[in-house]
């Protein structure tokens, strides 16, 4: 490499919305990060469904929540790949069991070491990853990405998982300089597995921050920019899920989400669900409109006060 080359100056991974929207399109296998509702990149799921996207083959943390059945609920899914997708103390996830009732989705049975599995398979650069918790489990019948084999060593058969490789994995942390260097401030979950497995990776943030800091604290740096093909400034981009140790996530708007959801469902008029759509959704023409529509300013402090306070909101 010439001297020219080294002194070229780093070109800027900073997006908007529209930019990282064009890396998505139908039939891709997109993954989230996050786990439950922490550090749920929320506003980028919303962009896909406004964007009509259809097709999706999604994975993410084996515990998933709004993005997938928000994702599910505008028909954008074809199969999903979870361990478990619901919303924890709030219940199940109403689009996802409905659509899994009539069939409507594919649906890949599996835990966290069956994903995690495929992730580090990919990550290894071998076909399958050996993992033994799902021994003796109704998995081993129902999903096609599992299969017993006889090791070269030992007696006992052990379980393959098929590597797993997402077009795009979706993120969310908490900061990251203009060149994709993420930072969490809390725990990463399963992010980096994700990155690291995906070809590539849109990562949004509550934050930007300067290189400098990033250069100057190399240790807090969790997802080097190196694997990150997109950075985008959202603040509170991940409501109404949490960003963790800057806001609590909304439980009010999750309530809402769901009992509009299932009065849908129940009743065969989709016009709950359809409203909520329209609002949260359809409409907004930025994160700031968005934001005004779920309480603004007020709303936004008083979740960044709960998490501060160390209460739910």
């Amino acid at each position: 490499m010439t001297l020219e080359a080294h002194s070229q100056p780093r070109k800027s991974k900073l997006g908007t919305v529209k930019d990282a929207l064009s890396l998505i399109h139908d039939n891709m296998y997109v993954a989230f990060g996050g786990h439950v509702y922490f550090n749920k990149a929320s506003h980028m799921v919303r962009a896909i469904a406004k964007k009509r996207v259809k097709g999706l083959t999604l994975s993410g943390s084996p515990y998933a929540s709004y993005e997938m059945d928000l994702l599910i609920a505008v028909g954008a899914v074809k199969k999903v790949m979870v361990g478990n997708l619901g919303f924890e103390y709030l219940g199940l996830a109403p689009n996802f069991r409905k659509a899994v009732q009539l069939g409507t989705i594919e649906t890949v049975v599996g835990d966290e070491s069956t994903l995690i599995g495929g992730y580090m398979a990919t990550v290894e650069g071998i076909p399958y990853h050996p993992i033994i918790s799902i021994k003796g489990s109704d998995i081993l019948k129902i999903s096609p990405i599992v299969k017993l084999y006889k090791p070269p060593w030992g007696n006992e058969e052990i379980v393959a998982v098929q590597a797993l490789s997402p077009d795009v994995a979706i993120l969310h942390a908490q900061e990251a300089d203009e060149y994709g260097n993420a930072r969490y401030k809390g725990q990463p979950y399963f992010d980096q597995i994700i990155a690291k497995a995906s070809k590539k990776v849109i990562l949004t943030v509550d934050e930007i921050i300067s290189h400098d800091k990033v250069a100057a604290e190399p240790e807090k740096t969790v997802i080097p920019g190196l694997m990150v093909e997109m950075v985008v400034h959202l603040p509170f981009g991940a409501h109404p899920c949490l960003s963790t140790r800057n806001y609590v996530h909304d439980e009010a708007h999750l309530k809402d989400y769901i009992q509009r959801s299932q009065q849908s469902l129940k009743a065969g008029d989709t016009a709950p669900l359809d409203e909520y759509l329209r609002k949260y959704v359809y409409e907004p023409e930025s994160i700031y409109d968005y934001l005004d529509r779920v309480g603004g300013l007020e709303r936004m402090t008083k979740l960044k006060m709960m998490m501060e306070l160390g209460r739910d909101s």
